[in-house]
């Protein structure tokens, strides 16, 4: 039973990193035309479902809209927190200040990414001109600019939604986990670094030869949802998005009796 499957092609991952932001969603570097056998919408929005994202909205369920002039060019735009302590602490600390009235009729309210995605491409449809931006956690940033920096490669700053995936060094396989009873084996993509480092140390321990050939590479959200859109790789199925454990939190203490996924369990890779 195989513990890696070879997707870095796929996701253009082999020795780049995706810093797109929202506007450049459409092009993958790696790409090229491959003919499209992607996932059928309804399998991504399952696979964007299981992770929770955070807005604000009044009381009719209206999302607030933030100006801007950027350029003397005015610039609306809403957004989505992956923390739900992020979006409480941009409505203590910022809306209170700025507009008191407002902000006191406003609520933090649970979406999915599933919604984003969906908001996001109705909105492409239409031409709105309202930006929906999703904001990623500083100190997940920090850990990925930090990561990307020991590796080589100068960046000052993530400019997306980093993700992180355990993988092995030689060949550009992943290490997988079970989600299920079965056989079926699947990778999973971290939005926090100690998940991932949690993972791989349980894996070293118990393969100690095989964990020696083993990092944690850093990957954007955007790039990751765009491949699940185009990839012929039919590997791309196996990619499932592992919430950070404040969101594992959140939605537990929703469904109390019900687990949102199964403890990451990585095996060892068989012999070649």
């Amino acid at each position: 039973m195989k513990s890696f499957i070879r997707l870095g092609a796929t996701l253009g991952i082999a020795g780049s990193v995706f810093l797109t932001g929202l506007s450049g969603i459409g092009n993958i570097p790696g790409m090229g035309n491959l003919e499209a056998i992607a996932l059928p919408q309804d399998q991504v929005v399952k696979k964007l479902q299981e992770v929770p994202v955070f807005t604000l909205t009044n009381p009719k369920g209206e999302f607030v809209v933030l100006s801007r002039n950027n350029a003397s060019k005015p610039i609306s735009q809403v957004g989505f927190f992956i923390s739900k302590q992020d979006a409480q602490k941009f409505l203590d600390n910022r809306l209170k200040k700025e507009n008191p009235q407002l902000a006191g009729t406003l609520q933090v309210r649970p979406l999915s990414l599933a919604d984003y995605y969906k908001i996001v491409q109705e909105s492409k449809k239409k031409s709105d001109s309202v930006i929906y931006t999703l904001v990623p956690t500083q100190q997940q940033v920090a850990s990925a600019t930090s990561m990307l920096n020991q590796n080589g490669k100068k960046v000052e700053q993530f400019n997306g939604i980093p993700l992180f995936v355990p993988k092995f060094k030689k060949d550009n396989s992943y290490l997988t986990i079970p989600l299920a009873k079965g056989n079926e084996r699947y990778i999973p993509f971290f939005f926090e670094k100690e998940q991932a480092v949690a993972l791989l140390e349980e894996f070293k321990k118990a393969v100690p030869k095989e964990g020696a050939n083993t990092e944690i590479q850093v990957v954007d959200l955007y790039g990751v949802m765009e491949a699940l859109n185009s990839s012929s790789d039919p590997s791309i199925n196996k990619i499932v998005l592992y919430p950070s454990r404040e969101s594992i939190n959140f939605i537990r203490s929703l469904a109390p009796n019900q687990s949102p996924g199964a403890k990451p369990a990585a095996a060892p890779a068989p012999k070649k």
